[in-house]
């Protein structure tokens, strides 16, 4: 259907007008009365030519008309169930036709009412566009895409070096993709996007790393295996012997990374990579530039909670009574008889005893390694930084940042910070608790006589309240800077107040403390990080049984149980959503 804005001095004259236009009989036409004032001798008619039910459902339309006056824009409001009109197809409209000093005012305005004809422009001759791309470039600038917008009746058509040039002026000078932007100059589908250019993205710079000279793995308790499915829990290798001067690790620096380049030619920075730094501890040396770790002293090293330490070996022959005392040794300890009750062996790095533990205290900071058992009497406890290996523990408590290895555990509570393995002639978990951060491995967990055991795996409560302490200790360490603050501020108002002694005594204690909190908060907030990773993933472990689990045992992963009321045989148990399941054993008897 056709239709527009007639202005006469009368309706005949503006009816006579609208004829001449459509070249119809008046009679074809539909006329609407829009004004007529006849004190200004005015008369507005709405002319239409269409059938009733096109004009009845009529879409909002628009016309734009270059005349001798000047250029109008007329609008023609919706009826019945046409549709509205579309002001961003009005608005690009307007644009792609490049009408010079355009009254945007008076555009608003006839939009607002919806209808009507105002005239918008100055006269000036008509611009025919062709096709053009509308080019949105994303605001990360790594894409550009373009749309290919249809031209005017005798438009011109766009070709491959007309559309580079809109996309140099649009900004795009980087990645452009020379085949997508010919295929959609070639597809000319219309109002389809299409990504035409890419940044090219920048290279992050690689995280620094160490490079351990001395082994860090296997020294982790494990029994050797001497075939057929035997082991040897008499031969346990738990550290690695050095000389003097002898090479630890190496640091490889953190790299800076290649730029990349945006769409609009813009530098794209990458990540620097992360420096590490050694792992220092005592006994030994760094060289200038920091890239190197030695030994200064013969003895052994360990690698514990990020600490390379090199220290000796105090050596006790035969057993550890009353008659020998409590020991607190700075390096490791190796005991070549037995611990009796009552005795307290304490060592910052590894402990080796030959012999069995009764109910004593053993703590080192590195690994221990019972090569007999532990008969504790509900009273022994045995803590450890690293691994802890036994022939089996009965009424004991064990603690472990590692993993725990044994034949027999039997109405014990065991943590293991890493895996905990129960192998050997029996491999048995029996009454009590035992948990671990890592998977735990065993041949039977329970007993025929369903007695109450318990397996679980997941972050070790000592390591959550090691975790609330170190938070607590920040927001203590934060709120001491503030406190901090105030006294420099204090002591630059009040300077020239203060004797100059006293004045330079607090000065050398803030700043003292704030190295000092800032080392500490350095420190804890490495910690808690390590801690928060752990606890993510503390769902992840696994408990496999090589052969029977007993009813009366519980199984939890995380905060979810299972009860088995039923022998089961060769069995994983895992988590999956929210519940604990058991299915077939992952692992094979042969591995063990």
């Amino acid at each position: 259907m056709n239709i527009k804005y007639f202005t006469a001095e009368s309706r005949e004259a503006a009816e006579e007008a609208a004829v001449n236009y459509f070249g119809r009989e008046k009679e074809d036409i539909i006329f609407e009365i829009v004004s007529d004032d006849e004190n200004t001798r005015s008369c507005q008619l709405l002319a239409m030519v269409g059938t009733p039910q096109e004009i009845a459902n009529m879409d909002a339309q628009y016309g734009i008309y270059y005349e001798n006056d000047g250029v109008y824009l007329e609008l023609y409001k919706e009826r019945g169930a046409g549709y509205t009109l579309e002001c961003d197809d009005l608005m690009n409209h307007l644009c792609r036709k490049n009408i010079s000093d355009i009254n945007a005012p008076a555009v608003q305005a006839l939009i607002g009412e919806a209808a009507g004809r105002s005239k918008i422009a100055n006269a000036q001759n008509e611009h025919i566009y062709g096709e053009s791309l509308s080019i949105v470039i994303a605001a990360d600038e790594q894409e550009a895409e373009a749309t290919m917008l249809a031209p005017e009746k005798n438009g011109s058509l766009l070709d491959l070096d007309t559309a580079r040039s809109q996309l140099n002026n649009a900004g795009v000078t980087h990645g452009i993709d020379e085949k997508a932007l010919a295929a959609l100059i070639e597809a000319r589908d219309y109002d389809q996007s299409f990504i035409v250019a890419r940044a090219t993205l920048p290279v992050d710079g690689e995280d620094g790393k160490l490079l351990f000279n001395f082994s860090t793995d296997e020294r982790t308790g494990s029994p050797k295996e001497i075939g057929r499915g035997r082991v040897n829990y008499r031969s346990l290798d738990l550290y690695v012997p050095v000389e003097e001067e002898q090479l630890l690790v190496t640091r490889v620096p953190a790299t800076v990374g290649v730029p990349g380049t945006s769409v609009t030619g813009k530098e794209l920075k990458p990540k620097t990579g992360k420096e590490i730094m050694l792992p220092k501890g005592k006994n030994v040396k760094v060289n200038e530039e920091k890239t190197e770790m030695h030994a200064l002293c013969s003895g052994m090293v360990e690698f514990i909670n990020n600490s390379v330490n090199v220290s000796s070996v105090y050596s006790i022959k035969g057993d550890c009574d009353i008659s020998v005392g409590d020991i607190d040794f700075d390096g490791s300890v190796h005991i070549s008889g037995s611990v009796r009750s009552g005795s307290t062996i304490k060592a910052t790095g590894g402990i080796v005893i030959e012999g069995s533990v009764e109910a004593a205290t053993i703590i080192a900071g590195g690994n221990v390694e019972i090569k007999g058992g532990v008969q504790g009497a509900d009273r022994a406890l045995i803590e450890a930084g690293g691994a802890v290996s036994m022939l089996y523990v009965e009424h004991g408590t064990v603690h472990a940042d590692g993993p725990v290895t044994f034949d027999v555990s039997l109405h014990s509570v065991i943590e293991a910070g890493d895996n905990l393995t129960a192998k050997g002639r029996r491999g048995a978990i029996i009454g009590g608790r035992a948990g671990a951060a890592g998977n735990i491995i065993a041949n039977y967990v329970g007993a025929i006589s369903n007695t109450n055991t318990e397996v679980a795996v997941g972050m070790m409560p000592r390591k959550r309240t090691r975790l609330l302490f170190l938070e607590n200790e920040i927001k203590m360490l934060n709120n001491e800077q503030l406190n901090l603050d105030k006294l420099d501020l204090y002591l630059e108002k009040s300077k020239e107040q203060i004797d100059p002694d006293k004045w330079d005594l607090l000065n050398r204690s803030s700043i003292e403390n704030r190295v000092h909190n800032a080392l500490n908060i350095s420190e804890y907030t490495a910690e808690i990080e390590s801690l928060k990773y752990e606890l993510e993933h503390a769902t992840k472990g696994k408990i496999h049984v090589l052969d029977t689990v007993f009813s009366g045992s519980r199984v939890l992963i995380g905060s979810d149980m299972y009860a088995v009321n039923d022998e089961i045989s060769y069995v994983s148990f895992k988590r999956n959503e929210n519940n604990v399941v058991c299915e077939p054993c992952e692992i094979s008897r042969q591995a063990q």
